[in-house]
């Protein structure tokens, strides 16, 4: 039989949605502006992060959403010119996604007013000695 949440967890477990929601709902809608999604704007900070490329299979599992929304999403973005795919040197089966050039000035122009959202929604809202203690207790809760 399950036990019932106290009035301590269940407050815990609604600031968490909410928390997340609030988020989700003003990062989409950020995003939605220059015409992404959350996850292709994930992918794009992904490989903006310096790398000569990422592999699917990694990018997928860094990302944590399946192999084929993540080819579907890289799709999306490619025909926007925003990614390519290349055969990897390593994996003869592998493919490598990178950032085009206009994908590197899309990340440019819409990174500054996303981390400006995220410190303002979520970063500055919280106690900097608390910092590590939400983030370990997030990557709990996120962790399969």
């Amino acid at each position: 039989m399950a036990r019932h949440l106290s009035d301590d967890e269940l407050a815990a477990y609604f600031a968490l949605r909410g928390a997340g929601d609030r988020l989700q709902r003003v990062v989409a809608q950020q995003l939605r502006a220059h015409d992404l999604t959350e996850v292709q704007f994930a992918i794009l900070a992904q490989l903006g992060s310096g790398t000569d490329g990422i592999g699917m299979s990694e990018l997928a599992r860094g990302l944590v959403v399946t192999k084929s929304g993540l080819t579907y999403q890289a799709g999306q973005l490619e025909s926007r010119g925003l990614v390519a795919r290349r055969p990897s040197t390593d994996d003869d089966r592998g493919v490598l996604l990178h950032l085009t050039p206009d994908g590197r000035a899309l990340l440019a122009r819409v990174l500054p007013a996303h981390i400006t959202l995220v410190r303002e929604l979520f970063i500055d809202r919280i106690d900097p000695a608390d910092l590590a203690i939400v983030r370990d207790a997030l990557a709990q809760v996120a962790r399969d």
